[in-house]
């Protein structure tokens, strides 16, 4: 699971790429010096909770926007790199002096399905939320000795589970449970790689699992923006590949956007 913290400090890393889990919810082990409560007090979360639930009404709001052709993601440039020497099963890569920069995202056709209550996991709650996409577009970069290599890659009809792990000042983006992993549907995918010398070098190590930690980061960074890093609060609006700019569709699906997020 990747976990992002809210503020888009990536706090820690476990195995993205073991195998299925059962879809039942296992407890969490409680931190070390942490007594567990009993029970759940919905008073006691409530700010936190509150928090989530904003946040999930402002995604809900972009899915809409993305029925209308897609909408492309910038990530912002300080949270861009992937930190491979953090998760477990991409060390090999910062071994090899390989660094991933995550530039933009492409969704299409997005549906979150959250639970209106939140989770009780041993020591805190957590919302959980599946994901259904009919496209996640990632555009990427490799560092490597020789150069720089483009690097993409396209999922289609997929789904993926995240939580909002709550903390009494906020939350937490937990991607990919562990718990969760047989909820994931991310086997339909398309690798990209720019140039016939770029294809030879990354083919030694761009393969399906790193394309998916590379989405999967991209993701966590996109999820936790605010209105105007999900649909553009300057002039030029929201990216949306599937219309022409400038046209009447384009315009519409711009006016539409504008009334949803104000």
């Amino acid at each position: 699971m990747l976990k992002i913290a809210r503020a888009g400090v990536l706090v820690s890393a476990l195995c993205l790429f073991c195998g299925a889990a059962s879809a039942q919810d296992q407890p969490a082990a409680p931190a070390e010096g942490v007594e567990a409560a009993k029970t759940y007090n919905p008073e006691e979360w409530r700010e936190p909770v509150q928090k989530a639930s904003s946040q999930l009404d402002l995604l809900e709001f972009f899915a809409q926007a993305t029925r209308f052709g897609g909408v492309t993601v910038k990530v912002p440039r300080e949270l861009q790199r992937v930190p491979l020497e953090s998760i477990k099963g991409a060390e090999k890569l910062a071994d090899k002096d390989i660094e991933i920069y995550v530039r933009e995202l492409t969704f299409k056709d997005l549906v979150f399905n959250r639970e209106r209550e939140p989770l009780w996991l041993e020591t805190r709650p957590v919302l959980p939320v599946l994901l259904d996409f009919s496209t996640v577009g990632v555009a990427a970069e490799a560092k490597t000795k020789l150069g720089v290599i483009p690097l993409g890659a396209v999922f289609s009809d997929g789904k993926l589970p995240f939580d909002f792990d709550l903390r009494k000042d906020g939350y937490d983006l937990g991607i990919l449970p562990e718990r969760r992993q047989a909820d994931a549907n991310l086997s339909n995918l398309k690798l990209k790689v720019g140039g016939s010398l770029a294809s030879g070098v990354a083919n030694t190590f761009f393969k399906d699992d790193v394309a998916k930690l590379i989405m999967q980061y991209g993701l966590g960074q996109t999820l936790k923006m605010d209105k105007a890093g999900l649909l553009g609060g300057g002039e030029g609006g929201p990216s949306i590949p599937g219309l022409k700019k400038g046209s009447v569709e384009a315009e519409a699906a711009g006016a539409l956007i504008n009334v949803l997020t104000r």
